[in-house]
């Protein structure tokens, strides 16, 4: 799959969901549009971080801002607000759902696999 970079209209949505820069001392912090870049590019092409192209960021500095991300629930803010829009919109509809059958236990079957 090809990748491409975010786009300054999704850019301004997606910086309102991020956590302030924090002061410190030292070298300056990555840009932060860089390191979502890098994120968004081991999510779309599937390789390692170790693969990550330079002009994000390290391989170590994009993966730690990942994990910060994750930590601050900045990816479950995003996605429970495109839901939230999504039903606003009309654009998705649950009333046809399935479950899978592994998540449903037989009635006499065993407890343990």
């Amino acid at each position: 799959m090809a990748f491409r970079e975010i786009d300054d209209d999704l850019w301004e949505i997606v910086r309102e969901y991020l956590p302030p820069t924090k002061p410190h001392i030292g070298r300056p912090r990555c840009d932060p549009r860089g390191l979502f870049n890098g994120i968004l590019y081991v999510l779309t092409t599937g390789c390692t971080w170790l693969d990550v192209p330079a002009n994000y960021g390290t391989k170590s500095t994009v993966h730690r801002y990942h994990l910060e991300l994750c930590e601050e629930g900045v990816y479950q803010a995003i996605f429970l607000d495109l839901l939230r829009s999504g039903y606003e919109i009309k654009k998705i509809d649950l009333s046809h759902c399935s479950t899978d059958t592994k998540a449903i236990p037989a009635k006499k079957g065993l407890d343990r696999l």
